[in-house]
């Protein structure tokens, strides 16, 4: 399983809110008239920060555990989001919408692919006719250029009232099909004990340019403009398709 709610509880102490360059990208494509989804929303990273600048947003995820955290965050802060549990390739909401936003590589944790394939197959069911769906891709281009097949990371952040937690992750790449296995596992530790263990396993898939374009056109988008952008201190892989 992935976003636990271990894993959940890291996230949010390690990634928190989007940066203003990353809303400020956003914002230009959204105006407050729209509804707007953000599909695999998780915690509210971005959602938040927009539903406090009054735009129409509404969130989707599979992760119990995140949405329960989006709906206490955002609560910090007098809001109330509408959100959804729901798996992208088979949900079925009774609104349709002008933009849909899924940042930051989300998109890429569909796996096999065919589960990609349908997933824009439904979002673009949800997409109101000319609305456009906005997807921020990357390319692990530092474990492709340097041949790592395999990569073990650590990461920790700490608590706020004292502990902290630790993220380990075995990564194998598999460069022809082009996705990697992540075998993680999180300990949360207060005064040297290990009080919370949680284990998750995930793929990531990535996409070249030219590729994610020719399948985006397969699945009925239209008038595909891609860009590349560098937010938040990262490169960004920007496609834009419209609903025919």
């Amino acid at each position: 399983m992935m976003y636990q709610s271990l894993c959940t509880e890291f996230y949010d102490l390690d990634k928190k809110f989007s940066l203003s360059d990353e809303i400020n990208f956003y914002k230009q494509f959204l105006d407050k008239e729209m509804l707007v989804l953000e599909p695999m929303c998780g915690s509210g990273r971005l959602l938040i920060p927009l539903l406090q600048e009054d735009y129409l947003i509404h969130g989707v995820d599979s992760s119990t555990a995140m949405l329960k955290s989006c709906k206490e965050r955002a609560a910090n802060y007098g809001l109330d989001p509408t959100l959804f549990k729901e798996s992208i390739e088979t949900m079925a909401l009774s609104s349709s919408y002008d933009r849909m936003l899924i940042p930051l590589g989300s998109f890429q944790l569909f796996y096999p692919r065919l589960i990609a394939f349908n997933a824009l197959q439904n979002l673009k069911k949800h997409l109101k006719p000319n609305g456009k769906l906005i997807l921020d891709l990357f390319v692990p281009w530092d474990a492709l250029y340097e041949n790592r097949q395999e990569e073990v990371t650590n990461k920790e952040v700490l608590l706020p009232h004292g502990g902290k937690i630790i993220h380990h992750s075995h990564n194998t790449v598999s460069k022809h099909k082009q996705s990697i296995y992540c075998n993680s596992s999180y300990k949360k530790i207060i005064d040297g004990q290990v009080i919370a263990e949680e284990s998750e396993q995930m793929h990531i898939c990535w996409y070249y340019r030219y590729e994610m374009e020719l399948i985006l056109e397969k699945q009925g988008f239209k008038n595909i403009v891609y860009r590349e952008e560098h937010f938040s201190n990262e490169d960004h892989m920007i496609f834009i398709a419209e609903n025919a």
